[in-house]
Formats: structure tokens, sequence, C-alpha cells
């Protein structure tokens, strides 16, 4: 074959269905059947109120359902959430629902008013810093500009989506985009290998999740690779068990893109019976409400059974005719409707702005009233003080010479002496801080085993593993003390930063190994991403003293079972170090001031402190290497500080 059948897809009729496709696998949604998850959404309604967030919530939850089951219930759940979330003043409604009716608009083979709904969702996203949201809104709008044939604009856009969905989504959205990568470049040869590796991790995802809706949709994409390895009957046997599966479990569109497949191998095979894929696929999408997509291959259809039989064609004569007039309506209503949402808005704006302005004007007003009483006032004084200023100005001219040097000198003095006192004082806190956290755990490990020595019924072989467990721990504290010693002696001497060659990964196991076994009963998974062959240039007991209290930190505030990511990568001269951790995360009011001695948030009305010293520290630290450190969270679900080195 001198294409294959995706890349002939791609360029033909189903371009605009492989986008749909795109969109309609992007949307979240968990293991169930689609009618299931319908069901149980809608009897849920009732209960939450019909002016409340949450009925919007689920009115966006029904629409995103509905996208591969039937298109006109999708589209009538996202007006009605659009509308409410409008009405109650709810952005994330809002958003989420410009959103579903861009889907709902490119099924219904309109892209420009998709691409204007998008726009409006990935404005609300970022007004909201909502990470999640802003990331799938750029992905669609790039998909769009690629199935438009602008990849100067989509490449950038969909780089972006992957490097923000690849730190922040759950596994089955990032699994979604890894597939749509794949869809969207398997035909690219500077990208094949990416695109293949990227299908087979979303498969891997699916499976290990046991997503129904993934696997059937990884599997259309094994199929065509089977057939581009000339495997086509066997490709072809494959998608027809898919699209039966798919009609089963309600997930009607994946049965459209199926026999469309099926379609496009029988017609490149020769096959006769390539008109009856064409005959499912428009069943199918007669079945969800998709037929506005199926323009060619009615056509199709039509010339065939016009052939034929002239009266056989016409029920196909009819659906064109239907196509065309309610594309046209649809596309008269939706910009009529799209037109009049923006126009509410703006008159909205333009309210509020003249509000603000006439509030501007009586207080330009009034302040230039009050501009004017003060300066008379002003001058009054000054013309009463001006006499008495000339005749002692002579004597103080005088007297001021003597008294400024002399205040110059103190003052020096006072600030010296105050910066020493300052130094010491931060030092004598610092030190503090080290001797509480680095020996606090391990002097605890110590009483706790010690404590076994009280079980009466203990057996030998216990007692000497009990006694080679303390002996190691106290071991590890006493060169711990050591090093802090050292450490103490060096910033008394002053400071002198004397940094070595050390690899990145062995410090940060060597910063892992006190910590075992919390992390083990706390059942937390320590995942590392750091290249075994990074080196960097610092002072080990300061790197070593950030190391070990962010870790510690990751494992204190993790959720029991959850996953903590330690992650490293190459920047120009520096390295990038970033540690995640899945728990309640940071409030926004209290990240600015994480390395601070005071907060003004959450932290300091429970605790009446600030961060603690720790933290610090590893700023100073950091900062004394040459580097920065910062925090990001996103204030429920994850924390992940980060530095470079």
């Amino acid at each position: 074959m001198t294409k294959s059948p995706l890349s002939f897809l791609l360029r033909t009729y189903l371009c605009s269905v492989s986008l749909c496709m795109f969109l309609l696998i992007s949307i979240p949604r968990q293991a169930y059947t689609q009618t299931k998850l319908i069901n149980t959404v809608k009897a849920k309604l009732p209960q939450l109120g019909k002016d409340s967030m949450r009925y919007a919530d689920a009115l966006n939850r029904l629409s995103s359902l509905y996208i591969a089951v039937q298109l006109d219930s999708s589209g009538k759940y996202a007006k009605e959430a659009q509308l409410l979330s409008d009405r109650i003043h709810y952005p994330k409604g809002l958003a989420e629902a410009y959103m579903n009716l861009g889907t709902c608009f490119t099924f219904l083979n309109n892209g420009r008013l998709a691409h204007r709904f998008y726009m409006e969702a990935l404005q609300r996203f970022k007004s909201m810093r909502d990470s999640a949201g802003i990331c799938q809104a750029t992905y669609n709008i790039g998909a769009y500009y690629h199935y438009e044939g602008r990849p100067e604009i989509a490449a950038p856009l969909i780089t972006e989506a992957l490097a923000i969905g690849s730190r922040l989504l759950s596994d089955s959205s990032w699994s979604s985009m890894l597939a749509n990568y794949y869809r969207m470049f398997a035909e690219d040869s500077t990208r094949q290998d990416s695109a293949r590796w990227a299908l087979h991790k979303a498969r891997d995802i699916a499976i290990r999740y046991h997503d129904d809706r993934m696997i059937t949709y990884t599997g259309l994409f094994i199929a065509h690779e089977r057939s581009r390895n000339k495997e086509v009957p066997q490709a072809m046997e494959d998608l027809k068990i898919l699209s039966a599966h798919a009609l089963e479990e309600g997930m009607v569109y994946l049965a459209v893109y199926a026999n469309a497949q099926l379609d496009l191998y029988a017609t490149e095979a020769g096959m006769a019976d390539s008109i009856l894929y064409k005959q499912k696929m428009l069943d199918a999408a007669v079945m969800g409400g998709y037929k506005k997509l199926m323009t060619r291959p009615v056509t199709a259809l039509y010339r065939y059974y016009k052939a034929i039989n002239a009266a056989a064609a016409i029920p196909y004569a009819d659906i064109m005719s239907e196509i065309a007039t309610h594309q046209e309506e649809l596309r008269t209503q939706g910009e009529l409707d799209y037109l009049e949402s923006f126009l509410h808005e703006q008159e909205l704006k333009t309210l509020r702005l003249n509000n603000a302005l006439q509030e501007q004007t009586i207080a330009t007003d009034r302040l230039e009233k009050n501009k004017r009483i003060m300066l008379i006032i002003f001058l009054t004084v000054c013309s009463v003080l001006l006499a008495g200023l000339l005749a002692t100005y002579y004597r103080s001219f005088r007297n001021s010479k003597q008294n400024t040097k002399h205040f110059r000198n103190a003052a020096k003095m006072i600030a010296m002496k105050n910066k020493e006192l300052q130094h010491h004082d931060d030092f004598k806190n610092k030190l503090l801080s080290i001797l509480a956290h680095d020996f606090r755990m391990p002097l605890a490990h110590i009483i706790k085993v010690t404590e076994l020595f009280t079980q009466k019924d203990i057996q030998a072989e216990q007692f000497r593993e009990i006694a080679v467990n303390i002996a190691s721990r106290a071991t590890e504290t006493l060169v711990l003390f050591e090093t802090v010693l050292r450490w103490i002696k060096s910033q008394l001497a002053g400071f002198e930063y004397s940094p070595q060659v050390y690899s990145l990964r062995d410090l940060w196991n060597e910063a892992k190994e006190p910590l075992l076994q919390e992390i083990n009963d706390k059942g937390l998974i320590v995942e590392m991403h750091i290249p075994q062959d990074l080196k960097i240039q610092a002072d080990h007991e300061m790197l070593q003293f950030v190391n070990r209290n962010l870790l510690h930190n990751a494992v204190k505030f993790s959720l029991r079972g959850s996953r903590i990511t330690i992650f490293s990568a190459r920047e120009a001269a520096h390295a990038f170090v970033s540690i995640t951790n899945e728990g309640s995360g940071i409030s926004a009011n209290d990240q600015p001031y994480i390395f601070d001695y005071k907060t003004p948030g959450t932290l300091t009305r429970e605790t009446g402190r600030g961060a603690g010293l720790a933290l610090i520290i590893c700023k100073d630290f950091i900062e004394k290497m040459g580097g920065a450190i910062a925090v990001k969270s996103d204030g429920t679900h994850y924390t992940t500080f980060e530095y470079t080195i």
C-alpha cells in the first residue's frame, strides 16, 4: 500500500472525525459503561438543588458523558450548564460548559465556533489558575490548529499542554493525551518512534486501571499498526470485535470510527463488502446523532445505490439534504447564541466600567478640594514659621556640622553592632533547628528499639538483630553529630564555601536511608527520576541538610499509601531538582511566606509562628551555593519544593 489507512483517513472525509475522536477521548471518565454512569449522575440531580454549583457540575458531567452516546443530549446539558453557571456567577462551571460546547460543535462539523468556545474556556481557566483546565483547553486548541493544517501554531500549544499534563493530570487523563499524541503524529516520519512509545504507554495505563474506554480506543490504533505491518485481515478482525464491543457498552462514536477504518481498509484492498462498512458507520452515527459528520459516506452510499436502483438511493438523498439544511441552521444559531452571550458579557463589563469611572471622578473631585484646603493651610503655617526659621537658621547651621559628624560615627557603630548581634542570633537559631531536626528522628528510633528489651520473651536471634540495629543507628547519629560539629566550627570561624563534585543520585539515596522505616510504615512509594550521570558542585553538609529536610517534610505530610516523586534534569549550567508529595498541600496565602520567620496566613493563625527555621536555613544554604529554592502547591492535592544548584 502506498498510503496507510489512517493516513488516508486523516487526509479525506474523516479528518473531522479524527478531531472529534481526540476531543471525545480527552474527556476524563471512570472505567464503567457510559449508560451506567449517565443513570448514576441523573439519579443524583434531584438531590443537588437546581441553582447550585453542584447542579452545574452535574450538568457538565452529563454533557461530557453523552458526547460518545447521544450528541443532542450532550449539547442540551452543556447549554443548561452554561446558562446556570452564568446566572449564579460560577466561573468553573462556565468554563467547563464552554469546553463541552466546543466539543459538541466540533462533532457538528463547525470548527470555527468550537474554537471560539475553547478560547472562552481557556481565558476563564487562566483567570482561575486552574492548571488542569488550562492543560485540556490548550490541548484542544492545539488539536484544532493541527487539523486546520497550521503546525506552526499547533506544535507549541501541544508541547505546552503535554508539559503541564505530565506533572498535574491523573493517569487516566495522561493516558488520553499519550494516545492522542500517537493519533496526531503516527504518520510524521520525524516522530514515529515517540508516537509508538506514547501509544503503548497509554495502553499499559489503560490495562492497569481496567479502563475499558481507553482499551477500546487504543485498540483501534493497535489495529492500525497491524495494517501498517501488512496484517490487514487480522487488523480488520480486531476492528470488527472492537466495533461490536463499543456498541454493546454504549460507546457509539468509537463504533463509528472503527467502521470508518474498516471501510478504508476494505476499499484499499478492493473488497466487495466495503459498502457494508459505510452503512454500519452511518447506522451508528444516526444512533448517536453524529450524522452531520457523515456527508461523504452518505454521498458514497447515494451514488452506489443510485447506480443499482434509483429508488434505493432516495433515503440517502434525504439524509444529504437534512445534513445540509441542519448544518446551515446550526451554524447560524450557534453564531447567534455565541454573539448573544458575548454581548451580554460586554454589556456587564461596560456597566462596571462606567460605575468605576463615576466613582473615580467623584474621588478625584474630593481629592482636589482637599488638596486646595491643605495647600492654603500649609502656606499659612509656612509664612508664620518662616520668620522664626530665619532667626534660628544661622545658629543651627553652625552647630549642625559638629552634630552631623558625631551622629554619623555613632550610627555606623550601632549598625555594626546590630549586624553582629543579628548574625549571632541567626546562627544560634539555625544551630538549634539543625540539632532538633537532624538528631530527633535517629534518637527517637533508638529509644523505640531499646523499648523492645523490656519484653521478657525476646529470643536470642531477635536480641542480636535489635543490638545490631541500635549499633547501626548510633553510628549514623554519631557520624551526623560529627558532621554538624564540623559545620558549626566552620560557621564560628567565618563562612567558607568549599564545593566538591558529587553524584546527585547518590546524595538523594543517602538522604533517603534514615527515613526508610517511616516510608515503609506509611506505605509510601518513592519514585526517583535522577540521571545516574548527573554531577553537581556543592558543599556536602549544606546540600544534604536541604535534601534531608525536604524529604522528611514530604514523608511527614504525605497521605498514607501515596507517591513521592524526586525529579532532576540539567538546565544549562545548573541542575534542577524537585520533590513532590501528595497531601493536603499549602494554601495560596501561605506559599509566598513559607521561607519567612512569620507567615500571615493559615499557618500563623493555627500555630502562632512561621513555617519554622528548617526551611529558612534551606533557603540560606541554597542561596549560599549560588542557587534558588521555591515551592508550588494547589492547596489541596500536592506540594512541590524545587531548587537549582
